[in-house]
């Protein structure tokens, strides 16, 4: 499993003082300034942090008034909070299967020469650090940019560019699933070689299956 990020450590205690209640429901918790020097990290973590369980509904940010664990969570938060975790990557799973084995198909079809090396590039160094055990997730990201602007659809790229802030966040959920580091890794290598090679159907239903695995294994740990 790759190393964590700063704030996915902050991200993951600020959830367990809610959980174990140290931050009680409807209760202001300490400024972003008062979380990094405990922490001891820097305030951009935590304020990424913090922004993430905002989107999540877990606290509430209020203007002039500071930070506030939502008062919608139940007394006993920490099966909510899984829940609702899963719940959010769950939804943004289903979008990306909607749009993203047609942005590869696309690709497969329209990419220059150029972009699809940049294509194979990305996916090749993600393998090696996903192998070294390195952090790999600019070269996720890049991947899957590569592939939307490769599309010649501005549309449908502009659509998950939308979509960035919401994938860099799930990576973090992701990154937990034992084994998908390398299945992610395999999944990126095979599908730019289908585009490599103009491959459209290949492309497309390898991106189906890659993002169909993810989502199997977060809809096993909802239920589990």
């Amino acid at each position: 499993m790759s190393k964590r990020l700063v704030y996915e450590v902050v991200y993951d205690e600020i959830k367990r003082r809610i959980e174990q209640g140290q931050w009680k429901v409807g209760e202001r918790i300490p400024t972003i300034e008062e979380i990094a020097a405990e922490l001891k990290v820097g305030v951009s973590s935590v304020r990424e942090a913090v922004r993430i369980l905002g989107k999540q509904k877990i606290l509430l940010v209020e203007q002039g008034r500071g930070t506030f664990v939502s008062d919608q969570l139940p007394e006993q938060a920490d099966r909510y909070l899984a829940v609702l975790e899963h719940s959010s990557w769950l939804q943004l799973t289903e979008t990306r299967l909607i749009i993203e084995p047609e942005l590869a198909a696309l690709a497969a079809e329209r990419a220059t020469d150029e972009q699809r090396e940049r294509i194979v590039q990305a996916a090749e160094l993600m393998q090696k650090k996903v192998l070294s055990r390195q952090s790999f997730l600019r070269e996720d990201m890049k991947f899957h940019e590569e592939i939307a602007e490769a599309s010649q659809n501005e549309i449908l790229a502009n659509t998950l560019r939308m979509l960035g802030d919401v994938l860099l966040d799930s990576r973090r959920q992701t990154m937990r699933i034992p084994g998908m580091d390398d299945k992610a890794a395999a999944y990126h290598l095979l599908i730019a070689m289908a585009i490599k090679h103009r491959d459209v159907e290949q492309a497309r239903e390898l991106m189906r299956l890659h993002i169909s695995d993810m989502q199997r294994e977060l809809q096993s740990g909802l239920i589990q």
